[in-house]
């Protein structure tokens, strides 16, 4: 432990000649042998150890310039202090480690709470105190960004530097005296909710729970993420080695590591402001927020309380679904207490396979899969602390039900938590396509209860997870949220408006205090929305069946629409878009269906598709692609279909040079794929090697010379030029894949030309024998953002007619 020489440093502010210095700035000494005191301060302009340690070898003006600085001045005064009380040494954490050096910072950090409990005194600097009295009000004006009190009591790091030292005294922004931490102690409580007894004697003078300490950390605030963690490691005795850059993984690493050398239940009896299915690990401290008055009962009183929680929920009531009577239930309660008196169900142990703990647990309502826990701790009402856990295969994961207990006897069970997850195990994925919602103004304001970024979130497949996503036009004062959830492994999708901006005038409140409410009121009716999803129908490997429901936005013409496919078993696909309102939107928003081909090329949006006879594939994909009678068909034409007929009423690509749009721009090219026949040995006797045949469901296969895919672009520019066009293009069909190729002839099973010397097709139809350039087959398709949908009373009255 490096220590400032106090004599030295204050020699050197009063400009005694460096060349006359005979001792060092800075000493490693040992901190159980030797007497120091040492600072806690909130950091600003510090002045580093390479600079302290540097102070004699400089040149006059870098002189002048260190000792203009804030941080300099800190370390004049404290060491000032330190003379004046008889202490030779102090150590200041911002200039007496060497942070270039991993080692030194990581065995520093390791050793924190050591040397702040062995020092002589502890200088609590609190910089934005400006009166030489202590605090004893919350004041929001003058510590705004504090919670109403000095910046010193909201730091991380402060935390332990508060309650390690035997002696802490606290100065002024001049460093005036204003109290020490056993007179202020019932100040300090009230500010920190750390208790009194604690504070005047430190981490023994009472029985603590882990939950208990945790709860201290939970509003504080540190610059790294991982020294949410890092800070604690002394409050409960541990170390570990720092990994900067592991962000939350850091907290979870602690939480391990206090596993290994308590037993305390309390560790899992962290209830987050917002539910959070998952790991039994909390992910910060914050969780443990609500946890101060959770304390550790020992076997003796463990024991009687489990009883007493036998009785108060009437699980000791002999009814036939119980199969018992009094003195069995007598036995049973007996056996119950003789096992909760042992000391193997607080034991622990850590493995890479997760944390085996036995608790008493039974089962829940919800499901054979979900349980109650029941933790040797007690609550503020002395209740014993239950927590409701999913089993996930050999392992236990947290949730929360909403069910009552069951009448059945608690049994104790070895259980396995899992203190990392399988991602493939337990995660599922939604794919989520938002762009078009910039269309009408409306951003993605965030995510609520954690952030994801991009167009793919994960949730718990087998817990119950949810994940709101807020929209907003700040302009117009409209917004929604959409909801993205697992409940009992079934996903569920919901989307909902701001209510409030529906009944009053606006109230335009941060988004985030939105995303909250919307959550509690998915959360709750979690079990609905997921009951309420539509069925998938069998599968059918030609199409995907995609459903559609939409939230009218009050006091405006938007509503907002929700699309929800599936890609396979357990991941789906979410389309937000924001569309006019179909109108009278009063009434229950049900889902509808929509099918759309499975095949085909990855186009922007979700399109439905027709029903087309031929398949190929295009740079290996498999598409369908049909033959239309009429005018010739160029890729992105647009207009009705109808009997197999389609009636071009325009093209895309005109109308966007009529408006001025650059065509040359890379967004706007059309993608050229290779085209391929489905493989089949018997394609052995067509005309020309190079031929491709396109496959037909009934037979009737075409042949293709030297043919060429051409696919319209997706991109984000392409589809928000889509959804640009939708007003106009309601229910129009839209040509995104054509096939041009130099001939076409008809073929049989074997590839051998058909009717070669007549003039009809097998069809009736003439044989194509136009020179040039051809386009025989395209595939047409509906764009999702051009679908109107049915207005709520047409909707209902089509439901009705269906029922």
């Amino acid at each position: 432990m490096k220590f400032l020489n106090v004599e030295v440093v204050l020699e050197l502010e009063k400009g005694v000649p460096r060349a006359g210095l005979k001792t060092e700035v800075m000493k490693e000494l040992d901190d159980h042998t030797t007497r120091y005191a040492i600072v806690s301060h909130r950091w600003g302009s510090e002045i580093r150890y390479e600079e302290m340690v540097g102070l004699t070898k400089m040149e006059k003006h870098e002189w002048e310039e260190i000792r203009q600085c804030d941080g300099f001045r800190k370390i004049i005064k404290g060491c000032e202090q330190a003379m004046r009380d008889g202490y030779e040494w102090l150590w200041i954490d911002t200039c007496c480690l060497d942070k270039r050096s991993s080692s030194e910072l990581s065995e520093a950090m390791n050793s924190m709470y050591r040397w702040y409990r062995n020092a002589q005194v502890c200088y609590a600097y609190l910089h934005d105190v400006d009166k030489p009295t202590f605090p004893t009000k919350q004041d929001d004006g003058k510590f705004h960004k504090s919670n109403g009190w000095p910046e010193w009591f909201i730091r991380g790091w402060t935390l332990q530097e508060l309650i390690a030292p035997k002696r802490l005294e606290f100065f002024d922004r001049d460093w005036t005296y204003i109290g020490n931490k056993r007179r202020l102690a019932p100040t300090l409580e009230r500010i920190t909710q750390i208790p009194r007894e604690v504070l005047r004697g430190g981490l023994a003078a009472k029985r603590l729970s882990v939950a208990q300490i945790m709860s201290w950390a939970a509003d504080r605030r540190t610059t790294r993420v991982e020294d949410r963690a890092y800070s604690l490691m002394g409050l409960f005795g541990v170390n570990m080695p720092m990994l900067y850059g592991e962000g939350e993984k850091a907290f979870q690493r602690l939480q391990l590591e206090i596993i290994r050398v308590s037993s305390d239940h309390s560790i899992f009896a962290w209830s987050p402001a917002m539910p959070r299915p998952g790991s039994v690990l909390a992910e910060d401290p914050s969780d443990f927020r609500h946890c101060g008055r959770i304390r550790r009962v020992d076997f003796d009183e463990f024991a009687d309380k489990l009883v007493k929680y036998v009785d108060d929920n009437h699980l000791d009531r002999p009814r036939s679904i119980l199969g018992t009577n009094r003195r069995a239930h007598r036995r049973k309660l007996a056996a119950l207490r003789d096992t909760a008196l042992s000391q193997q169900h607080c034991t622990f142990s850590v493995s890479n396979a997760g944390i085996q703990v036995q608790p008493p647990i039974h089962p829940l309502r919800d499901s054979p899969f979900h349980f109650r826990a029941i933790l040797a701790c007690s609550s503020t009402d002395e209740n014993l602390v239950t927590i409701d856990l999913v089993s996930s295969g050999s392992s236990f994961d947290r949730t929360f039900a909403t069910t009552g207990i069951p009448n059945a006897y608690p049994e104790f069970r070895t259980l396995h938590f899992a203190h990392h997850q399988d991602a493939n195990e337990m995660h599922r994925d939604f794919a989520l396509d938002d762009k078009n919602t910039s269309h009408y103004g409306f951003t993605r304001c965030g995510t609520f209860p954690r952030q994801f970024t991009g167009d793919a979130v994960s949730l718990m497949s087998f817990t119950d997870d949810l994940i709101i996503i807020v929209y907003a036009n700040d302009n117009a004062g409209s917004r929604f949220a959409v909801g993205l959830g697992y409940y009992l492994g079934q996903g569920w999708v919901h989307v909902t408006h701001d209510e409030r901006l529906a009944t009053q005038e606006v109230n335009w409140t941060p988004w985030s205090d939105y995303a909250t409410e919307a959550y509690r009121r998915m959360w709750n009716a979690r079990s609905e929305h997921a009951q309420s999803m539509p069925k998938y129908p069998g599968a059918d490997k030609h199409h995907c069946i995609n459903f559609v429901k939409h939230a009218h936005l009050p006091r405006s013409i938007w509503a907002a629409k929700v699309v929800w496919g599936r890609w396979d078993t357990d991941n789906f696909k979410v389309m937000v878009d924001v569309v006019q309102c179909p109108g009278c939107c009063d009434g229950p928003h049900r889902w509808t269906a929509t099918s759309n081909d499975a095949d085909g090329l990855d186009m922007p949006g979700l399109l439905k598709t027709l029903p087309h006879a031929y398949q190929l594939e295009l740079d290996g994909w498999l598409v369908r692609l049909g033959k239309f009678s009429g005018q010739p068909i160029t890729l992105g034409d647009y207009g009705n279909y109808s009997n197999g007929s389609f009636k071009r009423d325009g093209n895309i690509f005109e109308d966007m040079e009529a408006l001025g749009i650059d065509l040359t721009h890379l967004a706007y090219h059309p993608v050229v794929s290779s085209v391929s026949s489905i493989q089949r040995r018997w394609w052995s006797d067509l005309r020309y090697q190079n031929d491709v045949v396109a496959c037909h469901d009934k037979h009737k296969h075409l042949a293709l010379r030297q043919p060429k895919g051409l696919s319209l672009p997706a991109n984000d520019n392409f589809a928000l030029l889509l959804k640009a066009f939708s007003s106009r293009l309601a229910e129009k069909h839209l040509v995104v894949i054509v096939i041009q190729c130099l001939d076409v002839y008809w073929v049989d099973d074997r590839g051998k030309r058909r009717n070669s010397g007549g003039d009809s097709a097998p069809d009736g139809s003439k044989q194509f024998t136009v020179p040039g350039t051809l386009t025989p087959l395209c595939t047409l398709a509906n764009p999702q953002v051009w679908r109107r949908e049915l207005a709520c009373t047409q909707r209902r009255n089509q439901l009705k007619s269906i029922q």
